[in-house]
């Protein structure tokens, strides 16, 4: 796993939560709903907190 957020939000936590259940109880339906519903949670987060690079001024 790569670098992660260090707070969940209620509802990244309760996808996380049906996508175990999914796994526990053999359900591939349940799991991949939550892997989508984490998948979209994720990419809102990751637009949200991606910072514009900073490019260099080009010399003259």
């Amino acid at each position: 796993m790569g670098k992660g957020r260090k707070v969940l939000s209620d509802d990244h936590a309760r996808a996380l939560i049906k996508q175990a259940i999914g796994i526990v109880s053999g359900d591939a339906k349940v799991e991949a709903e939550a892997t989508a519903e984490i998948t979209a949670i994720e990419a809102v987060h990751v637009r949200a907190t991606r910072r514009p690079k900073r490019s260099r001024p080009l010399p003259p």
